[in-house]
């Protein structure tokens, strides 16, 4: 098995673990969670490009990808790098997704308006440099099919892609360490346990594993030989896969939670009080002051209001239920409100 197969098989396994992962999110989120976000949404979009990397890859490979240039026809080693590139671009916009679906994560349970707007750059460069690469990658000559049917097509290069991958690539490991230690900034803050601190924080911070391939996969591209590239590139894609599937991983893991707690037999609050099917049903918080429900017996939300007769808060009424603990971004938000007062949870349709 020369190293082409053994690429494509790697990545054909990866694709499955990737899609795996995909459905038991997306299972979690619609059936136990009841509640599906943006972060979601790119995350699955992150296992079907990642399904299609996987694909284009075998292409590649069926021309010629893994075996030496100079022994392969004009017209393999044309169509090998042209699939490779197609694969690359999937892999590129893949690696920026899983960014963007654990930066929305983190955007929508950070408090502090400097983690947002930190956040936020880290996001829009990512995604800026990724399209950027994307389009630089299909227009590195003059005329653009030069690029990858060398052998045939005169052409001038017009730009150095290398140079230019190995630097988004150090930045994406960037990414990856930066969002691995937003948590534990402010994780630290909330009153809770130390061990609870520790767990929560280091469930939302396994992306810097991701940081580490993408390490190993900038220090492979920087020392590539680019005159046998159907060969030499084999490297490259196999990390560059291995950094996508592994962020995928570490993005998917804490949200899954609910899962393993209902595998387990412990009841969930999400099943009680009549959950409808609808998705977009969000369990909402009320949020109570103690001091200042002394003084008025009206308990506010927006939409709706509910009128105390008296000042116990000790017990929520009938109509509501425990502050869940199942998700992660639960978890979070109670303990984010905990200095308020009481908090209750009621299910409405938003």
């Amino acid at each position: 098995m020369h190293p082409g197969h053994q690429l494509a098989c790697a990545m054909w396994a990866l694709a499955a673990l990737s899609l795996t992962l995909v459905a038991l999110r997306l299972y979690t989120r619609i059936q136990i969670v009841k509640f599906i976000g943006a972060e979601d949404y790119m995350y699955t979009c992150t296992g079907v490009f990642f399904l299609l990397f996987a694909i284009f890859i075998q292409v590649s490979v069926h021309y010629g990808l893994g075996q030496n240039f100079w022994k392969l026809s004009v017209d393999d080693t044309s169509n090998a790098i042209f699939w490779s590139y197609v694969a690359n671009s999937f892999a590129i916009t893949g690696n920026a997704m899983a960014k963007l679906s654990m930066g929305l994560f983190l955007l929508r349970v950070v408090q502090a308006r400097w983690h947002k707007i930190a956040l936020w750059v880290a996001v829009i460069i990512t995604v800026a440099t990724s399209i950027a690469l994307t389009i630089m990658l299909w227009n590195q000559t003059t005329p653009t099919k030069a690029s990858w049917d060398v052998l045939r097509t005169p052409g001038k290069w017009n730009i150095r892609i290398q140079p230019m991958s190995v630097g988004l690539g150090v930045w994406s490991s960037v990414c990856d360490f930066f969002f691995a230690a937003i948590p534990w900034l402010f994780i630290r803050s909330l009153p809770m346990s130390q061990r609870e601190k520790f767990m929560l924080a280091g469930g939302m911070s396994l992306g810097v594993i991701a940081g580490a391939c993408g390490i190993i996969r900038t220090v492979v591209l920087s020392r590539l030989n680019v005159f046998n590239y159907t060969l030499n590139f084999v490297p490259y894609f196999a990390w560059a896969g291995a950094e996508i599937a592994v962020a995928m991983v570490c993005i998917g893991i804490p949200t899954l939670r609910p899962l393993y707690l209902k595998t387990r037999g412990f009841a969930s609050a999400y099943s009680n009080h009549g959950h409808s099917n609808n998705v977009s049903e969000l369990p909402r918080f009320v949020m109570c002051d103690l001091k200042a429900s002394k003084a008025s017996p009206r308990v506010r939300d927006s939409g709706f209001s509910h009128t105390r007769t008296d000042s116990n808060l000790s017990r929520p009424p009938a109509v509501y239920t425990k502050a869940r603990r199942d998700s992660v971004d639960d978890i979070i938000s109670e303990y984010q409100n905990q200095h308020v007062g009481v908090i209750w949870v009621k299910n409405e349709v938003r």
